[in-house]
């Protein structure tokens, strides 16, 4: 009715197309009548399947705080670009400075962090205090057994031997009896003393055969012999020059941070002038469960005698001079060679400089080297000093399976060839073993 009021006040027409102009405006009126209708009832649908939508599927609430581990804070830009970056995104954590780790915290945990952190610091000091007591107490009993272990060399090296001497006389006599001894019944039994008289003969003679032996030759060589960590090391040549140690001591750092094999040799010893030949090893962690870490590691130069080394040899070669002046002359040229021996343990691996730049083999190869190396350390340190008697008899060999051999001993994989010494060369450049002189 309003658009047919108002058609004639805004629209000029002739009075012969009146009736059908108002026809016109009567059908434009049903039809957006209609489409209202329509829309109505569309808007009507949709708040119903907007209620049940909600009912099924409920707002999203506020998400607790979570960490995403290994994923650095996302940065800043085109949001179209992640999926180009997903693998640079995926570094570990240990690349994320830690300082933007933290200010990814929530700042309420930062006060708790400082409370864990003042907690762990005097469980460090818990700890500093227990290693200095536990340091002080193997002292105190490493004490308690070195005058054993004095005895024992002693007794290797022959100085008790009179001693032995003395039982070993009495025992004999003791064995013996006297002629003329009466049985219970009273009655001279003559026959024993003919029993007697032929014991007596024989043990005469065995005795007139058999020399008696100073001390305990070998000892150390057998009981080494009998370790494959080390007998793997020992070459025919060694064992004649091992006859003449007299004995191997450790002693422990007094705050428990390393500690230093001593080998002992004789003066007799006719290849080199040292009586004395450590290896010293600085292990903060000593004491602890943790890998050993080690901070350094000291051997000693060994004074061979003249033509008497066993690390190297002299190899003498004819060589005939190919060009310039004096050429096709032959000339001999001397070279001295690295042999395999025992004796490499005292010329420790190098440790690698802050600035030295080693390639994946190369830094394996000096990892392999210093685990073997304190293998070896560790066999003497915590098997063959305290328990000398029973690896040179083989009971100690006989009573442990190869995991309790290795256990707490982290050797390296044994190599195909043999022979091969597993202690590195001297380096090359520096001369060959310079820890080795020859006099």
């Amino acid at each position: 009715e309003t658009m047919a009021e108002e058609t004639p006040n805004n629209v000029r027409m002739d009075d012969g197309d009146n009736t059908d102009q108002t026809d016109s405006a009567q059908d434009a009126l049903s039809s957006l009548t209609v489409e209202e209708t329509n829309q109505e009832d569309n808007a009507d649908g949709n708040t119903a399947d907007n209620e049940n939508d909600t009912s099924a599927n409920p707002p999203p609430q506020a998400q607790p705080f979570s960490f995403q581990f290994n994923q650095p804070p996302a940065a800043p830009g085109n949001d179209d670009d992640d999926d180009d970056d997903d693998d640079e995104g995926h570094a570990d954590l240990d690349l994320v400075d830690q300082n933007e780790f933290l200010s990814l915290l929530p700042k309420s945990l930062l006060p708790k962090l400082d409370k864990l952190k003042s907690l762990h610091n005097a469980r460090e000091e818990i700890m500093k205090e227990y290693l200095l007591e536990r340091a002080k107490l193997e002292a105190r009993f490493g004490a308690m057994m070195k005058p054993l272990y004095e005895e024992r060399r002693k007794i290797v090296v022959g100085e008790m031997d009179e001693v032995f001497q003395k039982e070993m006389e009495e025992e004999e006599k003791r064995k013996k009896t006297p002629s003329g001894e009466t049985d219970e019944g009273g009655e001279n039994n003559e026959n024993v003393d003919v029993e007697e008289g032929v014991v007596e003969e024989e043990g005469e003679r065995e005795k007139e055969d058999e020399e008696f032996v100073k001390g305990i030759p070998q000892f150390w060589a057998c009981a080494m012999g009998h370790f494959d960590v080390i007998s793997e090391l020992v070459t025919e040549d060694d064992v004649d020059c091992l006859e003449f140690m007299t004995d191997v001591t450790c002693d422990d750092f007094p705050d428990g941070t390393g500690f230093e094999l001593k080998f002992h040799f004789s003066p007799e010893n006719p290849y080199f002038t040292n009586t004395v030949l450590t290896k010293r090893y600085e292990v903060p962690n000593l004491l602890t469960e943790d890998e050993p870490i080690l901070k350094n590691v000291t051997g000693t130069t060994i004074n061979w005698k003249k033509n008497k080394s066993l690390t190297h040899k002299e190899v003498t070669k004819k060589q005939r001079k190919k060009g310039g002046r004096g050429a096709g002359q032959i000339r001999t040229v001397t070279k001295r060679e690295r042999t395999d021996s025992f004796f490499h343990f005292f010329s420790p691996p190098k440790m690698p400089k802050m600035e030295d730049v080693l390639d994946e083999e190369e830094a394996d190869a000096v990892e392999e080297a210093f685990d073997f190396d304190y293998d070896v350390a560790q066999a003497f340190r915590g098997h063959l000093i305290p328990k000398g008697v029973l690896w040179f008899t083989g009971e100690a060999a006989d009573g442990l399976d190869d995991e309790d051999l290795l256990e707490g001993m982290e050797g390296v994989e044994e190599e195909d060839g043999e022979g091969e010494s597993p202690f590195p060369p001297p380096v090359p450049g520096n001369g060959e073993n310079q820890e080795c002189k020859q006099n």
